[in-house]
């Protein structure tokens, strides 16, 4: 059987610190297996793969590269993959010629490698998927090797299947609990970082080291441009892990919190209409609102309170962006102030709802008598008559800039102020 890595001349004190994967394998002479009685058929096949492990190692490599997408996006570095497989592989060879299931160390060193590809950010599918590719090309590699005048090796060999996939199951299963171990770890520090993150900028609390610390960790750059979003849904707890997970999938970075009723969006170096179509497939019947995109933390600031006015003025099932409502936005809260100005018109809306709706669809038209009469199925004349009525009972002319931007702001005062 192989044992060392001809490419490796790190120091002993260097390798203590590596992955036990990636640490030499010591001296190329090992003790020779322990094989049993009867065995030595199998062993023979398993030392004469060995002494081509190199040559399989390379090409399982390519293989996995090959079948397996998110092995090709650089999260697991080549070499790393490369002495990934060539371990296991040793350690199969290993137990297949002494006939016997993995031992507890060898099945450490599995675990230690689920949490290393969970650290490196490799799914657990693509992971397992990757150790089949190089279980079936070690069994091809076995079956080719026997001699074709030994059917009675052959024959021993299918007997041995049993334990190569004993091998199968028992390596699945410590890659698959350690992984995901590791992975619910870096989900809880996460999920902790980017509430305490959303905490900060929601307060205001931008002073000091935690909030740039706490973005770089998130993946921001502190001095970049951010764009907040807030939707508010339906129930009374929304869940935000699903739509954290459907961001992570594209581009940039996001950090997702539910907040009360409502979700906090926080997105740096992705596309908004992108985050906001994710959006609205998770939370079909949400009010979204996008602020606009600023610069650095107390532009983070910025936007979120963007998007916070925003949300005020956007019903339920709508998407509406600061940049699109920011007028609206501007006044929400603003009811104290203004009521004098726009009590006229609110009463005048309600007690001639006919006239409220010519000034909207005179607008809505782009100022057009005309459209606005086809809008809604009257003669241009009558809408003209409306306006003017308008103009008469309010003091507001709706064809001038300045009576028509407080006619639409008196028509959108509801009972708790402009909405």
């Amino acid at each position: 059987m192989r044992g060392g890595m001809d490419d490796d001349t790190r120091n002993d004190a260097d390798a203590v610190a590596l992955p036990v994967d990636l640490r030499p394998a010591g001296p190329r002479k090992r003790p020779p297996p322990e094989v049993p009685a009867g065995w030595e058929p199998i062993a023979a096949l398993a030392a004469t793969v060995g002494d081509r492990l190199d040559e399989l190692v390379d090409r399982i490599a390519v293989d996995i590269r090959d079948e397996i997408p998110t092995y090709r996006t650089g999260l697991v570095p080549q070499r790393d993959l490369r002495h990934s497989v060539l371990r296991n592989l040793e350690a199969l060879l290993v137990g297949l010629a002494e006939n016997r299931p993995p031992r507890p160390q060898e099945v450490a060193v599995r675990r230690e490698l689920g949490s290393r590809r969970a650290l490196q950010g490799m799914p657990v599918d693509a992971l397992i998927q990757a150790y089949h590719v190089g279980y079936r090309e070690i069994w091809r590699a076995l079956v080719a090797a026997v001699p074709d005048d030994e059917p009675q090796t052959a024959t021993q060999l299918l007997t041995a299947a049993t334990l190569v996939w004993q091998w199968v199951h028992e390596v699945a299963d410590a890659l698959a609990e350690a992984h995901a171990s590791t992975a619910r770890s870096l989900e809880a520090k996460a999920v902790g970082a980017r509430q305490r993150f959303v905490e900060l900028l929601v307060g205001g609390d931008l002073d000091g080291e935690e909030v740039p610390r706490l973005a770089g960790s998130l993946g921001f750059d502190p001095t970049g441009p951010f764009a907040l979003m807030v939707l508010r849904a339906g129930g009374d707890d929304p869940d935000a892990v699903e739509l954290q997970h459907a961001l992570d999938r594209s581009t940039g970075h996001h950090a997702v919190v539910a907040r009360g009723s409502r979700v906090v969006c926080v997105s740096q170096g992705g596309d908004m209409d992108t985050v906001a179509r994710a959006t609205r497939t998770i939370f079909p019947a949400a009010a979204i609102a996008l602020g606009w995109c600023r610069n650095g933390l107390r532009g983070a600031r910025a936007s979120l309170t963007d998007a916070e006015l925003t949300l005020a003025v956007t019903e339920p099932g709508a998407t509406s962006t600061f940049e699109e409502a920011w007028l609206w936005a501007t006044l929400t809260g603003a009811d104290e102030r203004l009521r004098p100005l726009l009590t006229d018109g609110a009463d005048t809306a309600d007690r001639h709802p006919h006239l409220a709706e010519a000034v909207r669809a005179f607008a809505d038209a782009g100022f057009s008598v005309s459209q606005a009469g086809r809008r809604l199925g009257l003669h241009a004349n009558t809408v003209g008559y409306r306006l003017d009525r308008w103009g008469d009972l309010t003091g507001w002319d709706p064809r001038t800039f300045a009576g028509l931007t407080r006619s639409l702001a008196a028509l959108r005062r509801t009972r708790d102020g402009i909405a």
